[in-house]
């Protein structure tokens, strides 16, 4: 689904390290369909991606992992919209996505919850651009 205008989200659990903030607003970037704003009022903000936009296959396998490894509580986050938080750097040629610990984000009840993918080969930490790319941009 995509998001094309704000939505007030419900993040269960809050995310590790912003325990205070349980409510959060997704904000599309106007002329920028790659990138969002996932902003707590008077506290942090992180720049979200979905991961089809940057690494292809990575959806499709994070979804099935996911479905064959969580509990019938969860069973509702395949269904979800995935994101993932950008760390950024001075060089846009050297921001990250945290692909350890994506966003679920159902936007038809309103709930976010941030899943670790444990047993992976993921890192919070994997270049937005491949080497070639990085070399060409900023």
């Amino acid at each position: 689904m995509a998001t094309t205008t704000q939505l007030t989200l419900k993040m269960t659990p809050p995310l590790l390290g912003f325990e205070d903030q349980d409510t959060y607003t997704l904000i599309p970037i106007a002329d920028n369909p790659y990138f969002f704003w996932l902003e707590a009022k008077d506290g942090p903000k992180f720049l979200l991606t979905k991961p089809e936009y940057f690494f292809p296959g990575y959806l499709q396998q994070v979804k099935s992992n996911l479905l064959t490894n969580i509990g019938e509580a969860n069973r509702n986050l395949g269904k979800s919209d995935v994101y993932l938080i950008i760390t950024l750097s001075t060089k846009p040629q050297e921001m990250t996505a945290n692909l350890l610990a994506p966003l679920f984000i159902d936007q038809e009840q309103k709930l976010a919850s941030q899943i670790v993918l444990h047993e992976s080969n993921y890192t919070t930490r994997h270049y937005l651009f491949p080497p070639e790319k990085r070399r060409d941009c900023g």
